[in-house]
C-alpha cells in the first residue's frame, strides 16, 4: 500500500486561515506571503481529493465537512509535533523571560498552560506580572517585559501582535434579575482601564443608556458573584457565564468581541516566549470553545 504523507505546514496553515478567517490574516500570522499560503492549501487539497474551505468571492466562509474534520485532526498533530521538538531540542534551553497576563486567566487557563510549559523548558526561568492590559502594553513599552497577552476590542488585531482567542462579549445579569431594565442600569465592571469596562460604557453612551456603578473590582470571581446576587448587570466573555447567571439583550446595545492577542518584546521572541502562547490559544480552545459558541 503507497504511503501517504500530510505536510505538517500545510496544517499549520489550514489552522490559521481557520482561526484568523481569511488567507490574508493567516499569512501575516505565519510570515508567509498570501499567495505562498494559498498554494500550500491548493496542493493540500489535491493531495487528499476534497475542498476543505468554502470559499464565497475570493473570501473564506469557514470550512468545509471535511475540513472541519482534517482541522481536528492537524490540532494535535501539531500540538504532538511541536512538543515533541520542544522536549528534544529545547529542553536544555536556559534564561529568563517575563511574562504579562490579564488576571482573568490566572485562576483556570494559566496554572495548566504553566504545567506544560515548564515540562518543555525545566531550565527557563519564568518572572509574570499580572494587570489591566492597558498597563501591560505600557509595561513592554518600557521594556519591563518580554512577552504579554493582552485584551482588546478592536475589530483588527494590533499591528504586529498574534491572535490568540476572540469571542463574544456579554450582557449578564443573576437568574431573578427584573424583566425590565431599571434607569440608570446597575453596572458591575471592571477598573477604570479594563477594556471591557470603556467597550461598555461606550456602547451605552451611543444609544443613550443612562447607568451607575453599582461594583467594581479586579477579579472574575468577584464581578460574577455581584451580578449573581442581583448588585448589577455585568458583562465578561461569553463562556464564562456560570450557572446562576443569565445572558440578557434586550433594550441593551450590541457589544464588540473579546480579543486576546500576544505581543513581544522588540527583536527576535524566544523561541519559549513563542511556545508559550500557542500553549495558551491550545488551552483557551479546549477550555472555552464550546461555552463560547453556544
Amino acid at each position: 500500500m503507497k504511503r501517504r504523507h500530510l505536510d505538517i505546514e500545510a496544517l499549520r496553515a489550514l489552522v490559521a486561515i481557520d482561526e484568523a478567517s481569511s488567507f490574508s490574516a493567516a499569512a501575516q500570522r505565519l510570515g508567509r506571503t498570501q499567495s505562498a499560503v494559498s498554494l500550500q492549501i491548493r496542493r493540500l487539497e489535491e493531495t487528499l481529493g476534497q475542498t476543505l474551505l468554502k470559499r464565497v468571492q475570493g473570501r473564506v466562509d469557514g470550512p468545509t465537512a471535511e475540513g472541519v474534520l482534517l482541522i481536528a485532526y492537524a490540532r494535535e498533530i501539531l500540538r504532538l509535533n511541536d512538543e515533541a521538538y520542544a522536549s528534544v531540542a529545547e529542553s536544555a534551553a536556559t534564561g529568563s523571560l517575563r511574562f504579562g497576563v490579564p488576571e482573568e486567566l490566572m485562576e483556570h487557563v494559566f496554572p495548566p498552560v504553566m504545567r506544560r510549559f515548564q515540562a518543555l523548558f525545566p531550565r527557563m526561568r519564568v518572572t509574570l506580572r499580572t494587570g489591566p492590559s492597558p498597563d501591560l502594553r505600557q509595561a513592554l513599552a518600557a521594556g519591563e517585559l518580554d512577552l504579554i497577552l493582552f485584551k482588546h476590542c478592536d475589530a483588527a488585531t494590533p499591528k504586529g501582535c498574534v491572535p490568540v482567542w476572540s469571542e463574544p462579549l456579554a450582557w449578564m445579569a443573576g437568574e431573578g434579575f427584573a424583566t425590565g431594565l431599571p434607569t440608570p442600569l446597575p453596572l458591575a465592571l471592571f477598573g477604570e482601564n479594563c477594556v471591557f469596562r470603556i467597550a461598555v460604557t461606550a456602547a451605552l453612551a451611543k444609544v443613550g443608556v443612562a447607568w451607575q456603578l453599582a461594583y467594581t473590582g479586579s477579579s472574575v470571581t468577584g464581578l460574577r458573584q455581584a451580578v449573581m446576587c442581583g448588585l448589577g448587570v455585568g458583562v465578561l466573555p461569553r463562556s464564562l457565564l456560570l450557572p446562576g447567571m443569565v445572558e440578557i439583550a434586550a433594550g441593551l446595545p450590541h457589544l464588540p468581541d473579546a480579543h486576546l492577542a500576544a505581543a513581544f518584546a522588540p527583536g527576535q521572541p524566544h523561541p519559549a516566549a513563542e511556545r508559550f502562547v500557542a500553549l495558551m490559544g491550545e488551552e483557551l480552545r479546549a477550555q472555552r470553545g464550546m461555552r463560547a459558541a453556544a
